[in-house]
This record gives structure tokens, C-alpha cells and sequence, in this order.
């Protein structure tokens, strides 16, 4: 059974009905959300009242394609303007304030960081297109070692931090074009399964053929 630390609030690939988002609910009420694309928005109105009870939210930014980040500029406004709530990025996007200017949002309602110490999160640089700077991050929450790769077709950043890592959770597709290819990295992902770490998929293209494809060893739920 797993211990998955982050909850789903979506795993499609990026033309998907349900934008890969990830969260976790802290201690001293606080919201941890990994990436906010254009279907995220709504759900945490639906779900969560908009954030609007958390004394501290803050989200993870991998990169800046619509489907994780379509609706940063307005959440970090609605919370300031509804709640005077001011949210932390936690982000190395080379463009995000500008993307934040051009949509709109005052300053005051958000601040950008590169690092949460308490955490211990990090982020690490990675390749996903020639064109958009992208992130994974590592990090340690509630005592699990994570890794979380972002959108990505390379897995070599990522291979110091995986020694001592309790989940991972891995872009994937089936083609390798600027994503993980699944049969490629099958042999890592069972090194690490044998070694006690849990592997989650994520981003998922083809949800049933990946299933095909690993012989459901790993998480896609």
C-alpha cells in the first residue's frame, strides 16, 4: 500500500479534460499546490472554497505552459481581492512575472521564492521544450522524501535524488518526444520499486496503454 503523499487533482497530459495538479494539505493550515493550469482554477473553488481558510498558501510552478500555469495570475488575484490573501510561488520561470504583469495581477498579492526551507524543497532545472525554461523539485514532507520530475524528457537531473527517495512521481508518454518515454525508463522505475520506493505516473497520455505497457506496477491513481 502506498503512503502517496500528494493527492491528484488532475493526471492528464496536457490536452486532457483534468490538468496535472497536485496538493497537500500542512500543519498550521497550510496549502502546498503544484501547478495551477487552466482547469485548476475551478476545482479548488469547487473543493476547497478557494483557499480561502488556509493561512498560507503557496504553489509550485514547474513552467509556463497554459496547462500548469493557465490560472496562476488568477488565483493569486482572486485570494487578494476577495480575502487580502497574498500567495507565495515558489518558482525559477524565467517569464512568470512577466506573465503576472501582462494578466493583470498587483505585486502585492503575490511574492515569488526559489526555495522553502522548511521543506527542504529545492527545485532542479530539467528540459522539456527548446523553448520554455522548465522545473522538478525535490523535497521533504512529513518526514517522505519526494521527487517530482514536472514536465520532462530527460530523467538525468533527477538521478542524484533518487538514492534516498520515498515517492517519485514522474512525468510520462508513450512517444518520448518532450516527456519521459515509459518504456525507456521501465527499467529505473523497477530499480527503484525493488528498492521500497513508491513511483507514481503522472501526465498521463494514455492512461490504459501505460497501464498496458507497466503491467500496472505503479501508481496512475
Amino acid at each position: 500500500m502506498s503512503k502517496q503523499t500528494l493527492t491528484f487533482l488532475g493526471r492528464d497530459a496536457g490536452f486532457g479534460n483534468q490538468n496535472n495538479s497536485a496538493y497537500v494539505e500542512l500543519n498550521n493550515n497550510r496549502f502546498l499546490l503544484i501547478d495551477c493550469g487552466y482547469t485548476v482554477f475551478n476545482k479548488l473553488k469547487d473543493n476547497f472554497d478557494l483557499l480561502s481558510h488556509y493561512d498560507n498558501v503557496q504553489v509550485v510552478i514547474t513552467h509556463l505552459h497554459n496547462d500548469h500555469a493557465g490560472t496562476i495570475s488568477h488565483l493569486a488575484a482572486c485570494l487578494y481581492f476577495k480575502y487580502n490573501k497574498k500567495i507565495t510561488i515558489i518558482s525559477k520561470c524565467k517569464h512568470l512575472e512577466e506573465l503576472m504583469t501582462i494578466t493583470g495581477t498587483p505585486k502585492e498579492a503575490y511574492e515569488i521564492v526559489d526555495h522553502v526551507d522548511d521543506l527542504n524543497l529545492k527545485l532542479i532545472e530539467t528540459k522539456h521544450t527548446d523553448y520554455l525554461d522548465a522545473y522538478g523539485f525535490k523535497a521533504t514532507i512529513n518526514g517522505r522524501n519526494i521527487v517530482y520530475t514536472g514536465d520532462t524528457y530527460t530523467l538525468e537531473p533527477f538521478i542524484p535524488y533518487l538514492e534516498d527517495c520515498d515517492e517519485f512521481y514522474m512525468d510520462t508518454s508513450l512517444n518520448g518526444e518532450c516527456h519521459v518515454n515509459i518504456e525507456k525508463a521501465l527499467p529505473l522505475l523497477r530499480d527503484l520499486k525493488n528498492k521500497g520506493t513508491d513511483v507514481f505516473l503522472m501526465h498521463l497520455q494514455n492512461k490504459e496503454k501505460i497501464e498496458e505497457i507497466t503491467n500496472k506496477e505503479f501508481y496512475t491513481e
